[in-house]
């Protein structure tokens, strides 16, 4: 059985920062240290790693994020915000997870 939405609460737990960065991302790219261990402790991804690239624009993803439940569970969490869901309606945002996990929000032009 796969197990879903098991980085909720990763991503609910730094969802304040989260909402913050988006916030001061209006005139430069925001970057947060995430711990590794928090994410490597719930999900077994050796070989694809953690890394993403989420683009948000007009409350909706447009690109593929099929393939990372870290990604998608971000958008889950993002979503649930009121804050979260107006700034999606005014900005695109993209917000990446690097391979060291930091989180890199900027908002597209």
């Amino acid at each position: 059985m796969i197990k879903t939405n098991i980085y909720l609460p990763v991503w609910k737990k730094y969802k304040p920062a989260i909402l913050n960065m988006m916030k001061e991302s209006t005139n430069e790219i925001t970057e947060y240290q995430l711990s590794r261990h928090e994410f490597e402790s719930i999900g077994d991804r050796p070989k694809a790693g953690f890394s993403f690239k989420l683009v948000i624009k007009n409350g909706k993803f447009i690109n593929n994020i099929d393939g990372t439940a870290v990604a998608r569970d971000l958008f889950i969490v993002l979503n649930e915000s009121k804050t979260a869901r107006s700034l999606f309606n005014l900005y695109c945002y993209q917000i990446n997870l690097t391979n060291d996990f930091k989180l890199l929000i900027q908002i597209l032009k």
